[in-house]
């Protein structure tokens, strides 16, 4: 199995995932790459993703796995998928394992990087550290109360930039719904396209190992 880390930035952030793995798919096809079909009446290519980041969003962080009959050297795996693909999809690292790692299930969290044109206020650290802290979120198009404190694991403000380490996968909370309840408690205009997905993150032990070194 080629695992490829890959981008999602610039226009390609604001293509549906569903889109996206079309793209993927259909690149795969390009670069003449062999990919394993599932049995049955409708095959579908093996291929695999982690959890998407909302539209708008952008990501040097993304990954995607499929299953290969035969064996494809990793490096020239890499190589044929970026000839392949739209330069806001290019892929930067390219892993080999014997069998599907199940990405999508054992991510627990990612990091993101929100720019904003303003200095900060150091205060939106705080809300790491409260024990409870609701805000209002859409689900199914009604707006519902969400305690998120569970799901905030770090933020860390310097400058114009805000980190932000949130909850993925299962229990999974939206960085744009949490810029957007930052811009209205603090008066800032952090658009959804100047966040940025750098990394994500398997929790092993205690502690957060990003996908790129668990996979090396």
């Amino acid at each position: 199995m080629i695992i490829l880390k890959h981008y999602k930035v610039d226009d390609v952030s604001y293509v549906s995932h569903k889109d996206i793995l079309r793209v993927l798919q259909r690149g795969l096809k390009r670069a003449g790459v062999d990919v394993k079909y599932s049995q049955g009446y409708v095959p579908h290519m093996l291929t695999y993703t982690t959890t998407p980041v909302p539209l708008g969003v952008q990501s040097t962080a993304e990954y995607f796995a499929f299953e290969l009959n035969g064996e494809v050297d990793k490096v020239e795996m890499l190589v044929r998928y970026n000839q392949s693909m739209p330069f806001g999809m290019r892929a930067v690292a390219s892993f080999y394992k014997n069998k599907n790692p199940n990405l999508a299930g054992i991510v627990t969290a990612s990091d993101y990087v929100a720019k904003s044109a303003d200095v900060l206020p150091k205060e939106i650290e705080r809300i790491a550290d409260c024990q409870n802290y609701v805000i209002p979120t859409s689900k199914k198009g009604e707006v519902v109360e969400k305690d998120i404190a569970s799901l905030i694991y770090a933020l860390r403000v310097d400058g114009n930039h805000l980190f932000m380490r949130l909850a993925s996968g299962n229990a999974n909370l939206r960085a744009d719904s949490f810029v957007n309840h930052i811009n209205e408690k603090f008066g800032l205009n952090i658009k959804i396209n100047d966040i940025c997905r750098v990394a994500q993150l398997v929790g092993v032990d205690g502690k957060f190992i990003d996908v790129e070194e668990l996979l090396k």
